[in-house]
Formats: structure tokens, sequence, C-alpha cells
């Protein structure tokens, strides 16, 4: 919210409006419509079922790889993230940083790097985050062009060659960044 002073004619004589900045949605993007890699072998991931909007489970893979599209407006910004449980028999997260790499309409590429996961107590209920946690943004620039475009983006470990498990993929969220005034 910002708060302006505006004159009504009178010198020295302002009186305050209020200008509220209207709330950008989160566009919510579910495992039925991600695409994951080893995906299709339910020996590595066990996705919901058809029309249902349930968590995809990583089983163990060794090569992290889920990625989306989504269509944005050109010259705007937009924030991804992804919603994850991490269940207590997790293995194969600590010390390991995730990535996430988006790809926009003039083949430019944008990336972070994010903390690595903490595994929940063994004893516990999963522990539900987003990525990027602690307050950090992965925010996209879509360059200029001309109307919508398809932007690509994903979340990845696929360096370590470490196997790992325990993960659910609640669901990626794509929003417009508000502008800020």
């Amino acid at each position: 919210m910002i708060i302006l002073k505006m004159s009504d004619g009178q010198k020295d004589n302002w009186s305050p409006i209020t200008i509220q900045h209207e709330e950008k949605p989160e566009k919510k993007i579910y495992p039925r419509d991600l695409k994951f890699t080893w995906g299709d072998n339910p020996s590595y991931w066990k996705l919901p079922e058809q029309s249902q909007n349930g968590p995809a489970e990583l089983k163990r893979v060794c090569w992290l790889q889920v990625t989306g599209t989504t269509q944005v407006e050109t010259g705007k910004s937009y924030i991804i993230k992804f919603n994850v449980t991490l269940n207590p028999g997790a293995f194969g997260w600590n010390g390991l940083p995730l990535f996430l790499i988006a790809k926009t309409h003039d083949g430019n590429y944008t990336w972070q790097m994010i903390d690595p996961l903490k595994p929940p107590p063994a004893t516990g209920t999963g522990t539900v985050s987003d990525i990027p946690t602690d307050g950090k943004q992965f925010t996209v620039q879509i360059p200029p062009g001309v109307g919508k475009q398809e932007l690509f983006f994903g979340l990845y470990e696929i360096w370590s060659n470490r196997w790992k498990g325990g993960l659910l993929i609640n669901y990626a969220s794509v929003k417009e960044r508000s502008s800020p005034n």
C-alpha cells in the first residue's frame, strides 16, 4: 500500500489518499502437467492418477530433473518456486544443492543455486516447504516482445551422481511480480 498526499487546490491543505496494488494471482502447475526425467518408470517415481492434483513421489533417482512450461507476458518479471515435501525417510539430500533454471523465449537462461534440503527427523512428519526457501526468490525477467510467450523452467540436481529419494513434488508455481513503485 502506498499513501500519497494530494492537494485539493488550497495551499497547505493536503489530504491523504491510499492506492492499493492488486495482488497478482499465483498459477499452480500440478505434477500431471510437469515432466519428470524417468517419470514413466514406477521404480523411480510414483505419479498421481490421471486428472488428480496429488503430489509426485520420488522413490529414488540419481538424476533429478522436473520441468514445466507456462505462458507469460513479455516485458514482465515472474517468481518461480516449487512446493515440496521431504519425507522422514528421505535420503541422499544432505549437503546437496538444488538448482532452479528458466529459459525465456529469446533463448537466455536464468539460474539460481538453492540451499540444500534438510531432511526431517526420522520419527516426524514430512517437511513442506517452497524452493527456494528462506525468503529468497527466483525471479525471471521476460524480455520485451509481442504478446505472450512460453517460459520453460525446472528443478534440477543432476551433477552429484548420488542416489536420492523421499521427495514429494506438490506443485510448481509461477507468479507475476508486482512492479515496485
